[in-house]
């Protein structure tokens, strides 16, 4: 065999064996992402990236519908796995902030994926501005935290270790999660549902009249934080949204309104009398019966951060009345006796202008809730008591328009 012909047949030998060599270096790379370490909640269509160790994409891929992916082919080295994913945000709960806030304050530790959850500013530490930026912004539904809607834990793989029969590298389940979401929301069965009782209180009003309704809570278990949406009818518009309580975050969203409140003290609500939240003003457009309704992420938490089940809101029911078919008439306090607050009913049959002055015992001027121009109609005005003393006090309304009015009416302030 001539030397030319055997040079040909070794170089040819050399180039099988480095190509069976390069094969034998390679493998598959395999791995599973999973909702909050739970093997029941796959997650699909989330990209997954592998990223070397000079920081250069490799491969990309998607999980498929029980959250697994593969890389093929890998050669040998260390690689990072990292995930995102497009999808629209699962939400969160005045439980998730309740648990920032007492992770922060040294009451409570959370896991790994948790505290991947909770950094929504995305600065790798879960402190104070997050939980501020949770309270603040879960009112409004199309926020997204500067950490995106979607955060993933980044595994590390060493391309060279233990392999399966078939060549492949497993990665234990990873964790992902919705932003903020530190288990509240997107695990089986706890998924956003009504968590608080609904009554309503029946309102009479007029077309196009303006109309002050209370939203009011009541639980036996004081409150350490809530959420409320508050769906309101097509046919009323809402000219403003007043918060009765410190620190309630509202936000209006064409006809839903939303409103939250945790104590950055973590102090509790006291409802055991219903308490006004907030009172929505506007007016009905047409003659239809206006009902409103509570969004099914509405939920009551308890100091230990468990849903309270037995919370009630009371929500207006407002029916419509011809102008006319009102007359004037002050139907006085209600509840009457009271120990805090109550609510001034009249009715006023053409508009005007309105003044309602309190009067103490003894004949002095305590408040004046009332003076200025009013619609005709159904009125409700809330009266918060607290500065005054127990005692007997008199309410006092004159309507100043196309005839003048007055009458006056009788409230106990018992504590």
């Amino acid at each position: 065999m001539g030397k030319e012909k055997l040079f040909k047949l070794m170089s040819l030998a050399a180039a099988i064996f480095f190509v069976f060599a390069a094969q034998a270096q390679t493998v598959n790379v395999t791995g599973k992402y999973i909702y909050h370490n739970d093997s029941q909640s796959p997650l699909s269509d989330v990209n997954v990236t592998l990223v070397d160790q000079n920081k250069q994409v490799v491969a990309t891929t998607t999980t498929n519908s029980d959250g697994t992916y593969t890389f093929a082919n890998v050669p040998a080295g260390e690689y990072t796995v990292k995930a995102s994913s497009d999808k629209p945000s699962r939400g969160y709960s005045m439980q998730d902030c309740l648990s920032v806030l007492m992770y922060i304050s040294g009451y409570l530790p959370l896991s790994n994926i948790q505290l991947i959850a909770a950094d929504v500013d995305n600065n790798n530490v879960v402190d104070r501005n997050d939980f501020v930026m949770m309270v603040s912004n879960w009112a409004k539904s199309s926020y997204t935290f500067p950490a995106g809607n979607w955060k993933f834990e980044t595994v590390h793989v060493s391309a060279k270790g233990t392999k399966t029969a078939n060549g492949d590298i497993p990665i234990p389940p990873s964790s992902g999660t919705s932003t903020g979401d530190l288990g509240s929301v997107y695990l089986p069965g706890s998924k956003p549902t009504t968590a608080i009782n609904l009554a309503y209180v029946n309102t009479s009003n007029t077309v196009n009249s303006a109309v002050e309704l209370p939203v009011r809570i009541s639980s036996a278990v004081p409150a350490a934080g809530f959420g409320l949406s508050i769906v309101c009818p097509s046919n009323f518009k809402i000219d403003e949204v007043i918060p009765a309580i410190q620190g309630l975050n509202v936000n209006v969203s064409g006809q839903t309104i939303n409103a939250n409140w945790v104590d950055p003290n973590m102090k509790t609500l006291d409802l055991s009398n219903a308490t006004t939240l907030f009172v929505i003003k506007g007016k009905s457009t047409n003659g239809d019966q206006s009902t409103f309704d509570l969004g099914e992420n509405s939920h009551l938490i308890s100091k230990s951060g468990e849903i309270v089940s037995t919370a009630k809101v009371e929500l207006p029911s407002l029916s419509i009345q011809k102008s006319e078919a009102f007359a004037f008439a002050l139907k006085g306090a209600w509840p009457n006796p009271f120990a805090g607050s109550t609510n001034i009913v009249y009715t006023l049959p053409t508009a005007g202008v309105v003044e309602m002055k309190i009067f103490n015992i003894e004949g002095q001027l305590v408040a004046t809730p009332v003076n200025g121009y009013q619609e005709a109609g159904f009125k409700q005005l809330p009266f918060n008591a607290n500065s005054l003393r127990s005692g007997v006090y008199f309410c006092t309304i004159s309507l100043k328009g196309d005839k003048n009015y007055s009458a006056t009416s009788r409230m106990v302030l018992a504590r």
